[in-house]
């Protein structure tokens, strides 16, 4: 084991799982700047070469530097660490991702709430002949299947859409 892999399994057990990105001991600020260039680009386009052009347009300068970049990737293992970053970043996008769900699973059911408040005070309101059996049960089906959709229970593939009522009484519903 040299002493680059002794540094990197050292780092490795102070570090969380997916932090060797960082700057290790004893590498110096040239080649952690040059890593940084190649950690940055998108994984698919992620090469020595393409780290070089990227920080040196400079044609004469590449040939040079890619030798030395080159040298600094396989001594300080940029492949590997550029991977765990990748893995890092994705699970940052996936943990925000999953707080976006969550708030907004959590305003559906806060609507469906309301949705379901609506409909019960309007049908308290109401002449009950002025009901068809169908109505009711159109109106309560569809009120369940948001609530349960926004509670998770079940998603909206799990049931056939409901069909559309016939009886339209949203002007009924104003100053409720």
């Amino acid at each position: 084991m040299t002493a680059i892999d002794k540094i990197i399994e050292e780092t490795k057990k102070d570090e969380l799982p997916f932090e060797s990105w960082k700057r290790l001991s004893g590498e110096g600020s040239a080649a952690f700047a040059a890593f940084c260039v190649f950690r940055d680009m998108e994984a698919d386009k992620r090469s020595i070469r393409g780290a070089v052009e990227t920080a040196e347009p400079d044609q004469k300068k590449q040939s040079g530097k890619y030798n030395v970049w080159r040298n600094y990737a396989a001594k300080y293992r940029w492949h590997e660490r550029a991977a765990d970053y990748d893995r890092y970043t994705d699970n940052l996008k996936q943990g925000e991702l999953r707080k976006t769900i969550e708030a907004q699973g959590e305003m559906h059911r806060q609507v469906t709430g309301k949705m379901l408040e609506v409909v019960k005070k309007k049908l308290d309101t109401m002449n009950p002949d002025e009901l068809t059996q169908g109505n009711v049960t159109e109106w309560a089906s569809m009120a369940i299947k948001a609530e349960r959709e926004a509670a998770g229970l079940v998603t909206a593939s799990n049931k056939p859409e409901p069909k559309q009522g016939e009886l339209n009484f949203v002007s009924d519903f104003n100053g409720l």
